[in-house]
């Protein structure tokens, strides 16, 4: 995992490269929207959308910010699993980084 101005370099296990970078205010409205009203009432899924839609390039090359639940369920499956696992490792390591910040 690399770190290139505010986007993260995630490499999952088969050595694809996911650029991954938080998203902003007005991007999360967006995703809200494009989460559509039973989407946006079901917080396992937005928790799981929110992190799969800030992906912003698969090896080098962009993929758009989704417009729709079809676009979200696109990029999900561009990503593919080895990708979801590779976010969640990064996520759940960024968690522990962060308590160990807090106990210092």
């Amino acid at each position: 995992m690399s770190q290139a101005g505010n986007d993260m370099e995630i490499v999952t296990a088969e050595g694809r490269k996911l650029s991954y970078r938080e998203m902003n205010p007005g991007e999360i409205l967006d995703f809200l929207l494009a989460c559509g009203s039973e989407g946006a009432r079901n917080e396992a899924y937005l928790n799981a959308a929110q992190a799969w839609c800030s992906v912003r390039a698969i090896d080098g090359i962009p993929v758009p910010f989704p417009s729709s639940r079809n676009g979200i369920r696109d990029l999900v499956n561009q990503i593919g699993a080895d990708g979801i696992e590779a976010i969640e490792r990064h996520l759940q390591a960024d968690d522990e980084d962060q308590v160990h910040d807090i106990k210092n």
